[in-house]
């Protein structure tokens, strides 16, 4: 079954209503923090432009044992594979998310395992609902995780950029205070809003 199917529809809508009442509650297994990235591997349209990128795994325990395990790899990039642009070139930005849902018995078999690219967030409500779902559940637990030291983060946008152009450009700015804070859920709002789909900025 692949996330089109009716029963997983209806299985993603029920997960979304249960997270939302609080019926259900996930954790943070894995939480890689907001990084910057040169190459994607999974960018829609097969090139490899620089990303901002975050990669969160979330765990909800269900009855029997069985569980379910969410991965989440979010990006935001630039709109066009030339690099970062300058200010005068808009705001136009690029949203993505590569979703892997797994189903797992109480003795950690998957029983069931899809996954999904996600550029266009009106064609795959359902999934992202889901995700916007588990990020609230979840967002009391990155509020209480230390706040990370931007130096390093600094360094590495300088050594991409020594011009310091990528480092001062406002989403750099915006990524930077992402990155201290850990609002990961700003993160996949903002990458969300920008899963237009669009290719080069057009």
């Amino acid at each position: 079954m692949e996330f089109d199917s009716l029963e997983i529809r209806r299985l993603l809508a029920a997960l979304t209503d249960r997270t939302r009442k609080g019926a259900l509650h996930w954790e943070v297994m894995e939480y890689d923090p907001i990084c910057f990235m040169t190459e994607m591997g999974i960018e829609f349209d097969g090139s490899e432009t620089e990303n901002f990128a975050q990669n969160i795994a979330f765990s909800c325990l269900l009855k029997k044992g069985r569980s379910i395990w969410l991965e989440v790899y979010e990006s935001i990039g630039f709109p066009s594979s030339g690099g970062f642009p300058s200010l005068k070139e808009g705001p136009s930005l690029r949203g993505l998310g590569f979703y892997t849902m797994r189903f797992l018995s109480s003795s950690g078999k998957v029983m069931y395992q899809s996954e999904r690219i996600v550029c266009k967030r009106e064609q795959q409500l359902l999934i992202c609902c889901l995700v916007d779902a588990v990020f609230q559940d979840t967002e009391p637990f990155f509020l209480r995780v230390s706040r990370n030291n931007t130096i390093p983060f600094q360094k590495y946008l300088r050594h991409h950029d020594p011009s310091g152009g990528l480092e001062n450009h406002p989403l750099a700015q915006l990524m930077k205070r992402f990155y201290h804070d850990n609002r990961c859920m700003d993160f996949h709002l903002l990458a969300m809003s920008c899963a237009n789909g669009r290719k080069n900025g057009k």
